[in-house]
């Protein structure tokens, strides 16, 4: 598995380092406990993955589905959910092929980022169970104790560029000095920015455009 001689490396999350899409597989596991969550999976398969996919998410649609999905809890209800969503789901989705790339890179010396559109919440757990201290991901708003949405700038699309921009910045650094892993065509402005682009799992539109610019390619699905 070949790694590059980057300083930083940032990997998405959903498809990428896992093989599943974390808020469906939160969705799901929330429906079998809770009627409520018949409400946010209506929601969130009507106004929000496909949009998602193909890189139209607007801030107000993702920060509308998050007041859905919270529903007035705080943050540390939603902690305690999530932990337990981890522990009986989640965690079981994580690729097993991440851990031998992630293992090569803190070899390297590399520091490694997850970048992602799900919640820092969520973000963090996954990041704790493989071993990646760095999280850039959607950041919870909340109101007294209550979430209430998303803070701005949304993790998702050229906002992924923005605070990718600011990380790498804050270490003297700059998108010369880092590698990118992602399956999404979503995430095609940062994978343009960055030294070494990665497609992981992609999907068919971004495997095209992978091709067509000669980006290097893996996908753990047919191993």
């Amino acid at each position: 598995m070949q790694v590059y001689d980057v300083p930083v490396v940032f990997f998405d999350l959903d498809d990428s380092l896992i093989n599943k899409d974390a808020n469906s597989l939160w969705i799901r596991w929330r429906v079998r406990r809770e009627r409520w969550a018949v409400i946010e999976a209506i929601q969130a398969l009507a106004s929000l993955y496909r949009a998602y996919k193909k890189g139209r998410v607007t801030y107000r649609r993702l920060s509308n589905y998050y007041r859905t999905r919270t529903r007035g809890m705080t943050l540390e209800d939603y902690r305690r959910q999530v932990e337990r969503f981890f522990r009986e789901r989640g965690q079981l989705h994580i690729y097993p092929q991440a851990a031998s790339l992630l293992f090569a890179y803190q070899r390297r010396g590399a520091e490694l980022v997850i970048i992602t559109g799900a919640d820092d919440v969520v973000a963090r757990a996954y990041g704790d169970a493989l071993g990646i201290r760095h999280v850039i991901s959607n950041r919870l708003r909340t109101e007294g104790k209550r979430i209430a949405g998303l803070e701005r700038p949304m993790c998702y699309g050229p906002g992924k560029v923005e605070l990718a921009r600011k990380f790498l910045g804050e270490r003297g650094l700059s998108f010369n000095d880092a590698a990118f892993y992602t399956d999404s065509h979503a995430d095609v402005p940062l994978l343009e920015m960055v030294r070494q682009p990665v497609v992981l799992n992609p999907s068919a539109e971004l495997r095209a455009i992978a091709a067509a610019r000669r980006w290097p390619c893996l996908d753990w699905r047919a191993e």
